[in-house]
């Protein structure tokens, strides 16, 4: 499971979250504890400043650390955050540093009335776009005066907007007062008031905060998830903690021991959630789809599919719809003259097949990554393609990469696959060869993909965001039950004790 899927939904809590302090106060941090279900995955220091800049504006920022073990291997990811806004709360810039991988990311955001230019940078290719503002548009400072001008009414309701920078984009955010509650925090009994944030682009994932009267949150939540945020002090922030090992936190246990899960060609699975109606989670498309319900949520079916040969279009493909699909980014640097020769060759011999072709570049992908390793958290294509080394998130980029560049539409793909007993949260992609999307997984190299790839987001990566495969995950993490009814290996169907 890519650490950065995770980390990209704790990044929510910082965007509607961050502490902020009176300007007439004296200057103040706060530190918190990141958590997956208690167990420690970083801390948070925030601040402002006390002065106003130069300009007279107000600052403020935010540090996070995470550190997990991804199997043997320990991963850190860093973010450093800056806003700028005036004495009133009016927005004025905004600069995110991210390490997730070898190569620092930037990203700035430089308000002007109306709109705002977006700059996102990294291994010193950038990009540049505008970004349309939306009505009540704040920054942090400007998110708590809303709150505490509110009032905290239970029952209250209101909106705003924010930058998402998951997203790289602006997002509206609805809050509603819950009510009045204690909590039992640093040794102290706090008087706070329960919040619900929401928003449409996070797929209805429910942020719940807890604020004091003058606005200061001391802990938050994604409702469902098991991940968490809270207020702690600076010496047990820094204190050193045994690294929590997300693939196994994050691993679905199931009902069968299959060796060769890659020969399984269709399964059928009942799917299920303690507390919502799984169906509104499942994606359906060619491969899966519900074929009926249970007492306890549905039933899955799983298909290995792939294109008929008069199905299949030569590339390049330069329909309009399928821009999204075609563009590069930060993320995927399809430009690149490296990534260009590399996808090329991989079309020699196959008459512009797009298919065949895409087929070539999964296998490169899967050879020439040689070393299949959790160490880096979420590389870009041309990382990948330098070092040699990465996981699913790595594979799959670089291969989106390769192919869009020549011309075959292809986006990204998040959800479960099978390993040992388990399931675990895997990436793959899926490319379109002119009559709909057919998935290959890069990590693999087999040329399609089993029914044991169990898919729950899809991402064009607008942007190099992958903030909604983060989403597709979030909807279910922790919660999900899965159990296989049966499954078929070279026409021969087994159906294993379930329970």
């Amino acid at each position: 499971m890519s650490l950065y899927r995770l980390l990209a939904i704790l990044h929510v809590l910082a965007i509607v979250a961050l502490i902020t302090v009176p300007a007439e106060a004296a200057p103040e941090e706060y530190w918190y504890e990141t958590t997956i279900d208690g167990a420690s995955t970083g801390y948070v220091r925030e601040w402002m400043e006390e002065d106003a800049d130069a300009d007279g504006n107000i600052v403020s920022g935010s540090y996070t650390r995470m550190v997990a073990k991804r199997g043997r291997q320990l991963v850190r990811v860093e973010l450093s955050e800056r806003w700028v806004e005036t004495l009133d709360g009016t927005p004025v810039s905004y600069h995110l540093t991210s390490r997730l991988s070898s190569e620092e990311r930037e990203l700035d955001l430089t308000v002007t009335p109306g709109n705002a230019r977006l700059r996102i940078s990294l291994m010193d290719e950038a990009v540049v776009s505008d970004v349309s503002l939306a009505d009540n548009f704040l920054f942090p400072k400007g998110v708590r005066r809303l709150h505490v001008e509110r009032g905290f009414v239970p029952g209250d309701s209101y909106a705003f907007s924010a930058f998402a920078p998951d997203f790289s984009e602006v997002a509206s955010f609805g809050v509603s007062i819950v009510g009045a509650e204690q909590l039992e925090i640093m040794d102290a009994t706090v008087d706070v008031h329960k919040l619900v944030i929401v928003s449409p682009l996070y797929g209805g994932l429910e942020l719940h905060e807890w604020r004091d009267e003058k606005g200061l949150l001391w802990m938050s939540e994604i409702a469902g998830t098991g991940i968490a945020k809270e207020r702690t002090t600076r010496e047990k922030a820094l204190a050193e903690k045994e690294a929590l090992d997300i693939l196994s936190s994050g691993a679905v246990p199931t009902n069968v021991s299959i060796r060769a899960p890659f020969r399984v060609d269709g399964a059928l699975y009942e799917v299920w959630m303690d507390d919502a109606d799984v169906a509104e989670f499942i994606v359906e498309d060619k491969r899966q789809s519900i074929e009926g319900r249970t007492e306890r949520g549905v039933l899955v079916r799983i298909r290995r599919v792939e294109p008929t040969s008069d199905a299949v279009v030569r590339f390049p493909i330069r329909s309009t719809p399928m821009k999204d699909y075609l563009d590069g980014n930060p993320l995927m640097q399809t430009w690149h003259p490296r990534i260009l020769g590399v996808a090329s060759r991989q079309a020699w011999g196959t008459d512009q097949n797009s298919w065949e072709t895409a087929k070539n570049i999964e296998h490169w992908v899967f050879q020439e990554v040689e070393n299949k390793g959790f160490g880096t958290v979420f590389g870009s294509a041309l990382e990948v393609l330098d070092a040699g080394v990465g996981d699913c998130s790595e594979h799959a980029v670089l291969a989106t990469a390769m192919a869009r560049s020549i011309g075959i539409p292809t986006r990204l793909v998040s959800g479960l696959t099978y390993y040992q007993e388990q399931f675990l949260y895997h990436m793959w992609i899926e490319v379109w060869t002119g009559d709909d999307w057919y998935a290959l997984d890069p990590t693999l190299g087999d040329g399609s993909v089993d029914a044991m790839h169990f898919k729950f987001g899809e991402s064009s990566a607008a942007r190099g965001s992958v903030a909604d495969l983060s989403v597709g995950i979030l909807r279910v993490f922790n919660r999900l039950h899965v159990v296989v009814k049966e499954y078929a290996i070279e026409g021969k169907t087994i159906a294993p004790q379930t329970k």
